[in-house]
């Protein structure tokens, strides 16, 4: 299994990524990938961009270094399941968003919090896809969440960075795609890469996914044929 397009990247625009958009796209392209998502944090985290950022995401080509760009956000998740606080307008050039704890904005609770948060995030239309689930320091009632993922049109993120620098990561990624494939959840794996040097870094995921035999036809980004087939689904045509 490989993967053909990492939809999780940040930029410079949060000031803890170290690349332009354009090193970001020429990173993808230099590890062969066809598309980069550009999900920079949502306004609510410390040094995340302004919401103006997203508003005018879409003066970013469709495609750099011949590497389709697609234009994300990466929610942060607030006590309760609120996201960013943003006007609607911001995100209307939204065209693939995640949605992720990060401590600075849900200082980490009980299992039933975490997972009442994520219900919420769930039945957010604005959301595609869970971002790093495997936080270990936001254990949720898994079982219960991925299970109606299908049911409100989710994707779940298997985050190959997470492996390294989230402590508990690998454990509970594993116990997140076996679930995945019990309930036949579309998956997407991602790099979370900070620096272009990274982009499409996701060997520690794809030898996990390999080891528990994930079908290969439920990782959405493994081919363009089901990238396409995802995002023309929700009215964007990439590839034309």
């Amino acid at each position: 299994m490989q993967i053909v397009a990492d939809l999780h990247t940040h930029t410079i625009a949060s000031t803890h990524a170290y690349s332009t958009v354009y090193e970001m796209a020429r990173g993808a392209k230099s590890r062969g990938l066809i598309a980069i998502g550009i999900t920079d944090h949502g306004p609510d985290m410390g040094d995340a961009p302004h919401e103006w950022h997203f508003s005018n995401l879409d003066i970013l080509p469709r495609q750099i270094e011949g590497v389709t760009v697609i234009r994300g956000i990466e929610f942060n998740i607030c006590p309760g399941g609120e996201l960013d606080h943003m006007q609607a307008g911001s995100l209307k050039p939204v065209e693939f968003a995640l949605a992720s704890f990060h401590e600075c904005c849900f200082e980490p609770s009980t299992k039933t919090a975490h997972t009442e948060a994520l219900e919420a995030v769930l039945q957010d239309k604005r959301v595609n896809a869970l971002g790093h689930p495997g936080n270990a320091n936001y254990d949720f009632d898994k079982e219960y969440i991925i299970s109606r993922c299908n049911q409100y049109d989710k994707l779940v993120e298997i985050n190959s960075n997470s492996f390294a620098i989230r402590k508990g990561s690998r454990e509970n990624c594993t116990e997140i795609a076996r679930l995945c494939k019990k309930y036949e959840v579309p998956i997407v794996v991602d790099s979370d890469s900070h620096i272009e040097y990274r982009v499409g870094c996701v060997d520690h995921a794809l030898a996990m996914l390999e080891d528990i035999g994930f079908p290969e036809e439920l990782v959405v980004n493994s081919s363009r044929e089901r990238l396409d087939t995802y995002f023309r689904g929700r009215g964007l045509h990439l590839f034309e």
